[in-house]
């Protein structure tokens, strides 16, 4: 079966290469098995602009929505605008949209797409080449999105995108938020 299935994985991802198709989301290596409820593992990163992002600093004061996301993957950036909104909306409430990008071609790369893009983001990006952080919060297929709340207690974890879905987390934003200052 495995025989099989290598080289039509290869056939496939040769196909999408000449044609220049972008796949609808991406799979990447299995991860721990985080789920909602659980306590956020920790992570730290640079971001595209070289800035360094440790949850270790956040936990207690923000709640963070994380989002692992590629420039191959057509509904995560269908998603972005959306993020970008819930970021522009709740940024000055207490709460840190972060994108973690997986693509392992490096920051120049990534930088120049999210400059062509129509909606700019402006939350912090950080470039997770290894996928280190991707494989600690167990996300392996794109987008994943999550909420971590003040108490770092993961509120929301949900995997792919369709236009709508942006409704439950900005729900989930707003029970979390008023735990800010309690």
């Amino acid at each position: 079966m495995i025989r099989r299935t290598v080289p039509l994985l290869c056939l496939a991802a040769a196909i999408m290469a000449v044609f220049q198709v972008r796949p609808a989301f991406a799979l990447f290596s299995a991860g721990n098995g985080i789920k909602e409820g659980d306590l956020a593992p920790m992570f730290s990163g640079v971001t595209i602009d070289n800035q360094k992002i440790d949850f270790a600093q956040l936990k207690g004061k923000k709640v963070v929505i994380l989002d692992f996301w590629s420039i191959y993957c057509a509904s995560c950036i269908e998603e972005m605008p959306r993020l970008i909104e819930i970021h522009n909306e709740f940024s000055s409430k207490g709460v840190l949209v972060i994108g973690v990008n997986l693509d392992s071609f490096g920051t120049h790369r990534v930088a120049r797409f999210m400059q062509g893009m129509d909606t700019k983001i402006n939350f912090p990006v950080v470039i997770d080449k290894t996928r280190q952080i991707a494989t600690s919060f167990s996300a392996m297929v794109l987008p994943t999105t999550l909420l971590i709340d003040v108490s770092g207690k993961i509120r929301f974890y949900h995997v792919g995108y369709k236009p709508g879905d942006e409704k439950q987390l900005r729900s989930i934003v707003l029970q979390a938020i008023k735990e800010i200052r309690k």
